[in-house]
Order: structure tokens, then sequence, then C-alpha cells
């Protein structure tokens, strides 16, 4: 009989642990983290609002659902963190519709010459039914899930040593961007000659007359300190820029629902509030600029149907007139 107790309470001890772990996850008290990174500096107002949606999502969980913030790449180069998402990491990151381009082609539209006109079309945006079905095929076929993308830095302008007010004018301009279809194909409709550095190289390429100049949005060009290294501000504002929140789908899908939409409701509300809060400093980062030496060639100054009418070339080249046709439909233009 003793024995029979004893077996039993060793019994009961063994099975305690799984007991108890099994307990948790019913009433919810799995923890889940996510690592997310981006390659701007901690000063940036994008950093400080990854801050805010890592405080909002942990208060709503309970602590539950924790992110930690990586500035200045510190997670790797970008590729190589999108592969890791890709194969079920718990990473996210700060992309680009150009990027994504190169899994979904569609997605470059978003950063083509001229496409978005301000702040209103991205929030307009957010509720697209043509862009959902980009999202959904990036998920499904290549496991990467969007979780916002109403993060906006504002306009990119040219920033250069060899200044032009039309696309002749800047024929012989080499220009730094990244490494993807549609930033390639849009800096080259400027009529300059796409150079593509990797983000963290481009002050020292102009420094090195590696390349003439950049293309930014001022916020941007401003925490780079462009401004030593560069004469002008042409201002063409060529990109609406907006951002893409990524995750691996594998990950995300782990998530409990309520989990899920609160990751995505309290990514769309930092982003919004990041987006006008650098939307409302582009003036002063520009007189800024100009301040340290800087000469502005304005909007208004340049040959601004000109510059559009060649950027008509590169969606014919990406082969994205149809998908601009879809969203400007969308957007009643």
């Amino acid at each position: 009989m003793k024995k029979r107790l004893l077996i039993g309470i060793m019994l009961v001890a063994l099975l305690m642990p799984i007991m108890a772990q099994g307990a948790a996850e019913q009433k919810g008290d799995q923890e889940y983290l996510l690592r997310f990174g981006h390659v701007l500096t901690p000063e940036d107002t994008f950093h400080k609002q990854y801050l805010e949606w890592a405080k909002a999502v942990s208060e709503r969980t309970d602590g539950k659902l924790k992110i930690e913030v990586y500035p200045s790449a510190q997670l790797g180069v970008e590729e190589d963190v999108l592969e890791q998402i890709r194969l079920g990491s718990n990473v996210g990151w700060q992309t680009d519709p150009a990027r994504l381009g190169n899994y979904v082609k569609e997605w470059g539209i978003l950063y083509m010459p001229f496409f978005l006109s301000g702040i209103d079309d991205v929030e307009q945006l957010l509720d697209s039914k043509v862009i959902q079905g980009w999202v959904d095929e990036l998920e499904e076929k290549h496991q990467i899930k969007v979780v916002s993308y109403a993060w906006v830095q504002g306009f990119r302008n040219v920033f250069t040593n060899k200044p032009g007010k039309s696309p002749s004018e800047l024929r012989n301009s080499l220009i730094r961007t990244a490494n993807a279809p549609a930033w390639l194909a849009t800096v080259n409709s400027l009529g300059s000659k796409a150079v593509a550095l990797a983000y963290g190289e481009l002050y020292n390429g102009i420094q090195t007359k590696v390349v003439d100049g950049c293309e930014l949005p001022y916020a941007a060009a401003k925490q780079l300190k462009v401004y030593e290294v560069a004469d002008y501000i042409v201002e063409t504002q060529h990109i609406f820029q907006l951002n893409v929140m990524v995750v691996s789908s594998a990950w995300f899908n782990k998530l409990p629902a309520d989990y899920q939409a609160i990751l995505i409701e309290e990514c769309n509300n930092a982003g919004l509030d990041a987006s006008n809060i650098l939307l409302q400093n582009a003036e002063a980062d520009r007189q800024f600029m100009i301040d340290q030496g800087m000469t502005y060639i304005p909007h208004s100054d340049l040959d601004v149907e000109a510059f559009i009418e060649s950027g008509e070339k590169a969606y014919e080249s990406l082969g994205l007139a149809e998908a601009k046709a879809a969203v400007y439909a969308e957007l009643g233009k």
C-alpha cells in the first residue's frame, strides 16, 4: 500500500509541470516576442514611434506580446533579415514597397514616380482591396506578413552637387538609391543615373564622389547630415514615401487572434502619428539644411510636367501600368 501511495505521489509530482503548462496555455499566459529592426538612427522619429508601438502592444496584452526595437541595422542587412522572416523567425523589419516588389511586383507601384500625392492617399489606401490582394499574395507565396503601411516619411527629393531643373539637366548626375527595380527605374526616370548603394554608405558615397548625390525625404537627409557633402536641394517630390512593416507569417499566425489585431491596430496608430510629425517638421528640416549652406531649388521652379512625362516610362518598363490604373480607380484619380 505504501509503495502504491509513493508511486502515486511521484506521478503527481511528474505531471504537475505538464498540468501547469496546460493550464497556463488555457489561460493565455504564453508569451511572445518580436525582435523588430530598421536602418534608421535612434534619434529618428520612426524609431521613437516604434517604441510607442511596443509600449502600446505590451500594455494591451498585459506584457504577453513584447516588441524589442533594434535601430541602425543592428539585426543585419535588409535582404538577410527578409529571408529570416520567410523562414519563420520572430523578427520584423521596416521595408519598402520597392523591395517587396522583388517578391510581388505590383508592390513596386507605390514607389513609382509621382504616384501618391500625400497622406490622404495613404490613409484611403489602408482599406484598399487591390493592395489587400498583394498583401495576401505576399503572405501565401513568400511567407511575409504585412502588419502596416501607414508609416510615411514624406516626399523624397534630390540632394546633389550637380543640380538641374528638368530631366535633361539632371542627365549627368549620379544619384544613390536602393537596389530594387522600382527605386532604380524611378531615379533613372528623373534623367539621372541611378547607383545602388547601401543606406549606410550614402554619406561616404557622396563625400568620395562615387555618386553626385542621393534622394531622400527631408528628415532622413537631415539625420544623415547630407548637407555636409551636398550643395543643392532639388525639390523633385518624385516619391511620396510610405514604408511597410513586415513579420513572418508563420510567427504571426501563431499569435492569438486578439494579439494579431492589436499588433496591426497599434502599428497603424503609431505609424500615422509618426507620419504627421514628420510632415509637420518637413519645412523646418528643409530650412535647417538651407541654413547650413545648401542652395534650395523649389518644386515650383522645376519643369514638373517634363519630370512626370519622363516618369511614365518607368511604369511601362516594369509592366506596372495596369496596377497603377487599378489603384487610381480606388483613389478616384
